[in-house]
């Protein structure tokens, strides 16, 4: 395989790392696989791995033309899209393109006429998609990262000691303190070992901080490796996003809280196993 793909997607304090983690677990299996892959983002200073083109914050329709002229210059094989910035007419624009066209959705919002849509999501199958696209729906689908595949049943342990905190690389609803207050009025907090993740674009981290100083048994873990993180915990507080999948596959049971219109399905997914 030596096709060039081209992958437009962003990541940063205001939109989070979702879109980004998958496109970068993506990336890496297209590169196993001898694809040149060329990120287009607006935050290159978030993606180390992969050659970037920046692309720089102006009008949706000026952004488009620039798009197109870079898959052209580069001679993309196919261009991937993983952003919620995309309306109707944007995504119908590309759908017209001389490249294969594909489009990572969550939420069903449009008539798709791209040449592909990938859903990953367990709540995909059920979604009732319109247009003409090929259809890529349900966890056979589901982009995650190499270190979360193939891994081994996990040990269950007796009582719970140690408890995950994590809710993204952004936290972006600044959920984690008002977490913190309320476990802290919990009846068995003080017997648990509180594991609370802050991530790399975190804007509260002071205010976290100070929730968890005199507390001993409250460790913040600064942009950790999360898959030891939750290979050490019992069970987790987490949003109900892409890190929802990585705890399943971990065998972490998960407390969901939902943080954004894009995680309700997936919460209403497991609450009802449906």
């Amino acid at each position: 395989m030596d096709d060039i793909i081209a992958i437009r997607v962003d990541g940063n304090s205001d939109i989070g790392f979702g879109h980004l983690m998958r496109m970068k677990a993506l990336a890496h299996e297209f590169v196993k696989q001898g694809a040149k892959v060329i990120f287009l983002s607006r935050n290159p200073e978030n993606i180390m791995d992969h050659q970037v083109l920046k692309l720089e914050k102006q009008a949706w329709d000026e952004e488009d033309l620039r798009v197109e002229k870079i898959l052209v210059d580069v001679q993309a094989d196919m261009i991937i899209i993983d952003s919620y910035d995309y309306t109707q007419e944007r995504l119908d624009r590309v759908g017209q393109l001389d490249v294969l066209s594909v489009y990572i959705d969550d939420l069903n919002r449009y008539s798709f006429n791209t040449d592909y849509v990938i859903n990953g999501n367990l709540y995909a199958p059920r979604l009732n998609y319109q247009g003409r696209a090929n259809l890529l729906l349900g966890t056979r689908y589901l982009l995650m990262r190499e270190d979360f595949l193939h891994l081994a049943k996990r040990v269950v342990i007796h009582p719970v000691q140690n408890v995950l905190v994590t809710f993204g690389a952004a936290d972006m609803e600044n959920v984690t303190p008002g977490v913190l207050q309320v476990l802290k009025g919990y009846e068995q907090f003080e017997h648990l070992q509180w594991h609370v993740v802050i991530g790399p674009v975190f804007r509260n981290v002071v205010d976290i901080e100070d929730m968890a100083k005199g507390y001993p048994n409250i460790t913040l873990h600064y942009n950790p490796d999360i898959k030891n993180l939750m290979d050490l915990c019992d069970i987790s507080i987490s949003a109900a996003g892409s890190t929802t999948y990585e705890l399943a596959v971990t065998g972490v049971p998960i407390v969901l809280v939902i943080v954004g219109e894009d995680q309700v399905m997936l919460a209403a997914k497991q609450l009802y196993k449906g």
